[in-house]
């Protein structure tokens, strides 16, 4: 089975990560490896990269704007600067490597940071409002709007069908810089997937839909084993 590299951050002193990305990475037959963002020094974090088949970014808190050239423009939450440099780190590794890369929500964000892009710090006061649940009793990402990707896009593929996705993030890519390239848009024109050579990220939260509606596994099963193990 792929052994899937997943880096773990920082959430309030502790060392966590949602289940959901765990058991969406064991759904598609893929073996989950956490990799914390306490490693350190490059030598330990690539010994351990060195075992991992496939990665995984996974959401979280905002990526420091720094990464990208940015001041704070806007209240900035969760930032884990340590995250930030590991997966950074780590996703150059995979480029390098020619390993999948899967970035989900702060994932793909962070994809774009690390590659020359750069990011809207706050979608409200840009104008966007689709994206961010105001409504407490909808739960987490239970926000859904429209999604439309570009034809013959591997966002298309993994799409399958779906015209619809879930939606909790208030940063988005607001340029997919040197590498990726935006391949799926909300209806507010706000970007929702990026994507480049084995590598793929998306805005929205598959890992909480995929027990209703088995096309949200899609991106793990291509994180697993490529577009040849995804289900269409």
């Amino acid at each position: 089975m792929t052994t899937v590299g997943i880096v773990v951050g920082h959430a309030r002193g502790d060392l966590a990560i949602p289940r959901p990305y765990v058991d969406a990475v064991l759904a598609a037959g893929g073996t989950p490896l956490l990799l914390p963002a306490t490693l350190g020094d490059d030598e330990r974090l690539y010994r351990v990269l060195g075992h991992t088949e496939a990665l995984l970014l996974a959401g979280g808190g905002d990526i420091a704007p720094e990464r990208y050239g940015a001041k704070p423009t806007a209240t900035l939450h969760a930032l884990d600067r340590l995250r930030d440099e590991v997966e950074t780190r780590a996703l150059r590794w995979a480029m390098s490597a020619g390993v999948r890369v899967l970035g989900i929500c702060r994932g793909a964000q962070l994809m774009a940071a690390a590659t020359g892009g750069r990011l809207v710090q706050d979608l409200p006061a840009a104008g966007f409002e689709l994206h961010i649940e105001t409504e407490h009793d909808r739960g987490y990402a239970g926000l859904r709007h429209a999604v439309k990707a570009e034809p013959g896009s591997l966002a298309e593929r993994i799409l399958g069908g779906l015209s619809e996705v879930n939606s909790e993030h208030h940063q988005a890519v607001a340029d997919a810089g040197d590498v990726l390239v935006p391949s799926a848009w909300s209806p507010d024109g706000a970007i929702e997937a990026i994507e480049g050579p084995d590598l793929f990220g998306l805005q929205w939260h598959p890992e909480f839909e995929y027990g209703a509606d088995r096309r949200h596994l899609r991106p793990f099963q291509w994180l697993v084993e490529g577009e040849r193990g995804v289900d269409l």
